[in-house]
């Protein structure tokens, strides 16, 4: 069993209406096809351009890694896409990564990156923050289990 009472934090971006749907419950598997962090249980969405900015978080379950069919075929109802999508994005690869969600935080209003002096510049795909970076997102120095007030997905 993997140690994750690190709570490692991740800034990942997604495209809009993916991360839309991350927030509203209906998307409960983030797929990746870059290694992350098993420590990871925080990840800090950023939503790609038209929106550009910081519109929420959520805690994460677990991530499972697999070879792409074993995924689509634990997981592709829970994703978002549709199998095109999915194929095209895991084209070439070997093994993937699942990131189940356990729990959403919706930002009121978005945060651009500009109002978050620790990221520098948006992740092409994901990069780990440290607590002080998570501080600026929220504006507050509580620990971010209890700031968070993470809300639980139905079926939960």
């Amino acid at each position: 069993m993997v140690d994750r009472s690190n709570n490692r934090i991740v800034l990942i971006s997604i495209r809009p209406d993916l991360a839309e749907a991350i927030l509203a419950g209906s998307k409960t598997v983030e797929l990746r096809r870059s290694a992350i962090s098993d420590e990871a249980t925080l990840f800090v969405v950023y939503a790609t351009a038209p929106v550009s900015a910081i519109v929420g978080w959520f805690e994460s379950a677990k991530i499972q890694i697999d070879a792409p069919n074993g995924l689509w075929d634990r997981y592709g109802s829970l994703t978002g896409i549709i199998r095109s999508e999915f194929d095209g994005y895991f084209a070439g690869a070997q093994t993937g990564f699942a990131i189940e969600v356990k729990s959403t935080t919706r930002v009121e209003p978005p945060v651009p990156l500009a109002d978050v002096p620790a990221v520098k510049r948006a992740p092409q795909s994901f990069q780990y923050l440290d607590s002080a970076a998570f501080t600026q997102i929220t504006g507050s120095t509580a620990d971010w289990y209890q700031q968070a007030r993470l809300h639980s997905l139905p079926g939960d």
